[in-house]
């Protein structure tokens, strides 16, 4: 994140005034005037049997581990699913199935029972007839002569999931991970083939058939890949006018191709043409993939980092973990499952640190992106209300003190919420401050959010 001069001149004359008492304070200023992206929202992906999952446990284990997920009040209130759009609803030329989808669908309906109203979906393979290769696995590439077969696809499924089902799908990914060919279902494509695609296709299709459902694209597997898959339709102003969101990956933070690895403590750099065209930016699939699943806070440190270094230079509006309930065994997954029982990952309770407070409509705000060695901080506000989250994620073995102060904004008190070792995302003694400045204990391994009203 950028940090104003401002917010570096307060935070010296903080620490010099004596404005943190305790020794080895650390002094960190967050500038509300200083306002970049606004949130989307926070969600996870039904697709790849993901969805199927929660149909292995019982009723009440379902019910609990989808209240986890997406219930504000006792769970970590995610607000969006990404969906895999199915192959199989066009299985040949003109026959259309809407049956094989019910867990996707079922899933969808859970979350929106528990307030989710942000439903979007992604293809991996449109159906096998429409691709040089004919299979939906392998890479591949779509015919252009079926190029027009494939807009009137995604249109229809737009369409049909409102009129069946009564669920808006409110963007629409045309790829996932267009660079890569594997033994599960995908599609190649290069910079010009989507450019070429949504200008004459899906852009024209979607505005005849009078729908609000944004285009997403590229869905790059790492965010490097963004210049060489999306370029092409920025570059070009009448497909970049069709497309709202521009998403892509995380695995070069969380994954080699062999082994999972704890992020990196470095930012993720901006893909400037989306600011410069007003375009959203997503992070929209990322796991640790490798190693067995676990309740151990490791991985609940490196969740946060990798939703932080996203949030920061980056300025993501929305951030999706890959599936929430795994069967892999494989350490994908925000819960895991086994034969009919679970385990709840520390992941799941640290990405809530972030999904339960920093809601649709927040702003990220100002100030110092890593103020002490292995110590973290973003900040959001509601302009709206003046509500406002603090999150400081401490990847140190010790505990550690803030003196956390604000520009811009004034408040009485903050609520604590720590995930750590022995802690599952739990309030804490409210803080009372000191003119406006704020002394925080960090546990050691552990994310803490600190919760506001600002005046």
């Amino acid at each position: 994140m950028r940090i104003k001069y401002l917010a570096v001149v307060l935070s010296l004359l903080y620490s010099f005034a004596g404005f943190s008492q305790q020794t080895n304070s650390i002094p960190v200023t967050v500038n509300f005037v200083d306002v970049h992206q606004c949130i989307t929202g926070f969600g996870v992906s039904g697709g790849n049997s993901s969805a199927s999952n929660f149909k292995k446990l019982t009723p009440d284990r379902q019910k609990y581990i989808c209240d986890l997920l997406f219930n504000i009040e006792n769970g970590i209130g995610l607000s969006m699913v990404r969906n895999e759009l199915y192959w199989t609803i066009e299985p040949s030329a003109g026959i259309w199935d809407w049956t094989k989808d019910n867990d996707q669908i079922w899933l969808m309906n859970e979350a929106k029972k528990r307030g989710v109203d942000y439903f979007w979906s992604a293809t991996w393979s449109m159906p096998a007839w429409m691709k040089d290769n004919d299979t939906i696995k392998h890479g591949g590439h779509l015919k252009l002569e079926h190029y027009q077969n494939y807009a009137d696809y995604l249109s229809k499924y737009v369409q049909e999931y409102k009129k069946r089902f009564d669920l808006d799908i409110k963007a629409v990914s045309i790829t996932n991970e267009p660079a890569l060919s594997t033994g599960y279902q995908s599609c190649q494509w290069n910079g010009a083939q989507l450019r070429n695609f949504i200008k004459n296709n899906m852009g024209p299709t979607f505005k005849r058939d009078g729908l609000q459902a944004k285009i997403l694209m590229p869905e790059s597997h790492v965010s490097t890949n963004l210049p060489l898959e999306a370029d092409s339709t920025m570059n070009d102003p009448i497909a970049r006018d069709y497309v709202s969101i521009l998403g892509w990956h995380q695995y070069n933070q969380s994954y080699d191709g062999k082994n999972p690895f704890f992020p990196p403590s470095t930012p993720i750099a901006a893909y400037k043409p989306a600011k410069t065209y007003n375009k959203e930016i997503w992070q929209t699939e990322v796991s640790f993939i490798g190693g067995k699943p676990d309740s151990i806070i490791n991985w609940g440190l490196g969740t946060s980092l990798l939703i932080h270094n996203a949030m920061a230079e980056a300025e993501v509006n929305a951030w999706v973990w890959w599936v929430p309930l795994n069967s892999w065994n494989d350490n994908e997954g925000l819960a895991d499952i086994s034969g009919d029982k679970y385990i709840v990952t520390k992941r799941l309770y640290c990405f809530g640190n972030w999904s339960k407070f920093i809601r649709p409509g927040y702003f990220m705000v100002g100030t110092a992106y890593q103020p002490a060695p292995n110590v973290y901080v973003s900040a959001f506000k509601n302009p709206k209300t003046k509500d406002f989250v603090v999150v400081l994620t401490n990847n140190n073995p010790d505990a550690k003190t803030v003196s956390l102060s604000f520009v811009g904004l004034k408040s009485k008190s903050l609520t604590p919420w720590v995930t750590s070792a022995n802690k599952n995302l739990m309030a804490q003694p409210v803080i009372k401050g000191n003119k406006n400045v704020f002394s925080i204990s960090l546990e050691g391994s552990s994310v803490t959010t600190l919760v506001g009203k600002g005046k």
